[in-house]
């Protein structure tokens, strides 16, 4: 969204985006939450900052705007994974190894487009990531749930009731991930459960059978 702003705005007019790990029930119960702003301007960033923090909302500045944008993005791709092992019952030890690669892929395309590690290990990213895999207030997981309990696409996605951000945006992260040379194994098989019609069993059985290889 930060081209389209800058397509549309020109440089002359400062913008910022916010992201973090928040349900909006949460923050607005006034529930303590904390986020990131990012900005190439760090005055507007901190301006921003102050305008939104308060006794519960933590506020911090950052300049990686498209760390910031990738972590709330790529994160929604992976929640519905996360859902869909947890809907097929494979247990604790499975989703904590999925989040975990699934942030080696957030990482891999975050170096490819120029953005921070840093940025993917604070709260845009892992803090965010972290949130929509293990709680069912995200939409992306519950239509994973939906999913891998065998519910078909049409009627997770009816049952929900509201967007779900990872349906498209899983094809434009394999689009990025095509056009940058990344490999996000994740991200793919769920595009293909998503997009091209796949079982989730299926798409299980392609991760678990891909060849040995070193961990970094």
């Amino acid at each position: 969204m930060s081209q389209v702003l800058h397509e549309v705005l020109g440089d002359d007019i400062p913008a910022a985006v916010l992201s973090g790990p928040t349900f909006a029930g949460e923050v607005a119960a006034g529930l303590p939450t904390a986020l990131t702003v990012a900005s190439t301007d760090a005055d507007f960033a901190t301006h921003m900052a102050r305008c939104l923090h308060g006794d519960v909302m933590r506020v911090y500045t950052s300049d990686d705007v498209l760390g910031v944008q990738l972590g709330g993005t790529v994160k929604n791709v992976l929640a519905i994974a996360a859902g869909i092992t947890d809907g097929m019952h494979f247990g604790a030890n499975s989703r904590a190894a999925l989040i975990t690669r699934g942030l080696a892929e957030l990482m891999r395309l975050g170096d490819a487009m120029g953005a921070r590690r840093e940025t993917l290990m604070g709260l845009s990213g892992v803090g965010d990531l972290i949130l929509t895999c293990t709680d069912d207030q995200s939409r992306n997981r519950r239509l994973g749930l939906a999913l891998g309990r065998g519910t078909d696409l049409e009627a997770a996605v009816a049952e929900i009731g509201q967007v779900v951000e990872g349906f498209n945006t899983a094809r434009e992260v394999m689009q990025l991930a095509r056009d940058f040379q990344v490999e996000m194994p994740i991200s793919e098989q769920v595009y293909q459960v998503l997009h091209a019609g796949m079982s989730p069993q299926e798409a299980v059985h392609n991760l678990l059978a891909r060849d040995i290889k070193s961990e970094c």
